[in-house]
């Protein structure tokens, strides 16, 4: 991996976490293939021939989003039956607040980075 794919890279995962955010609704999928994208992204930057400083700059990014966090738990279902649904509206409005905060983050680091790259190599 080059400079310059690292960039288009970035540019990609935040350019893509805009998009869901602009549909309104963020869908468990959606944020966990980002996730994995960027999981991915920062193995493949730490076996590449980048500069020590950069690779160091992407090894420190946040990437601590489990699938727990992001998931609905079966405490959802469970009150989606007991409350005939009205609790079950409130839980995915929670939900999706927690998955859209989620993509701002990653979106937020991705165009940092992705700045940081284009001012500093």
């Amino acid at each position: 991996m080059d400079i310059q794919t690292c960039i288009k890279y970035l540019d990609f995962v935040s350019q893509e976490c805009e998009r869901y955010l602009r549909d309104g609704r963020v869908s468990d999928e959606e944020l966990i293939n980002l996730i994995i994208e960027m999981k991915r992204f920062k193995e493949k930057s730490e076996n590449s021939n980048l500069p020590t400083e950069l690779k160091s700059k992407i090894s420190d990014l946040k990437l601590d989003y489990t699938v727990q966090r992001v998931e609905r738990g079966s405490w959802y279902i469970l009150a989606a039956f007991a409350s005939f649904g009205a609790w079950s509206v409130l839980i995915h409005f929670r939900q999706q607040s927690k998955r859209k905060q989620t993509l701002s983050e990653i979106s937020f680091d991705a165009s940092r980075l992705s700045s940081f790259i284009r001012f500093n190599y």
